[in-house]
């Protein structure tokens, strides 16, 4: 009787229509090996992050069941990672992830307003995408700058100390359009 990693193996990739490229598969491989053996599951969050890289800024279940299979992990342990680090996202998001840190000291300097003003120039609420696809806006827990507060996370850069103008700005810098300072 084969063990039951060897027959999860089987049956899911059978079953599977996601997969790494052979880069991708070998540089998961090399992330594997820098974890002691039988210890695979510590790659999980670094492999989480080629997956969603490399299948569309998002891990659908499918994804996250073939890192499962890869890493030899139930898929429950993925689902448990990718649902709790707010850096994963499990549907898909716009061009432009503005991510606003809503903790304590966010909130006492701002960030409800901020939120309430993204809604009134863009249309959404925290999980929500754009028509257009431009823009996703989601609440985050804390982003480890307390002293800059409100801030938000753009991509890998921080914009801080959020008021409506610099939110105006934000927007009209992603979408491409000038803005003009008002006195």
């Amino acid at each position: 009787m084969p063990k039951s990693t060897d027959y999860k193996k089987e049956k899911t990739n059978q079953n599977m229509s996601v997969s790494f490229s052979a880069d991708k598969l070998k540089e998961v491989q090399q992330i594997i090996a820098r974890y002691p053996e039988e210890r695979q599951k510590s790659a999980l969050l670094p492999v989480l992050h080629l997956a969603q890289q490399e299948f569309g800024g998002w891990l659908s279940t499918e994804t996250m069941d073939y890192v499962a299979t890869l890493l030899q992990l139930e898929p429950i342990e993925v689902y448990e990672v990718a649902t709790f680090y707010s850096m994963y996202n499990l549907k898909p998001i716009g061009k432009h992830l503005l991510e606003v840190c809503q903790t304590g000291p966010c909130m006492l300097n701002g960030s409800e307003e901020i939120v309430a003003y993204i809604y009134e120039k863009l249309g959404i609420r925290p999980g929500q995408t754009t028509a257009d696809g431009m823009f996703t806006l989601k609440t985050v827990e804390c982003l480890g700058a307390c002293g800059y507060a409100p801030m938000l996370q753009l991509g890998k850069n921080y914009r801080e100390h959020l008021t409506r103008q610099k939110i105006d700005e934000l927007i009209a810098s992603c979408s491409g359009q000038s803005t003009v300072a008002t006195t």
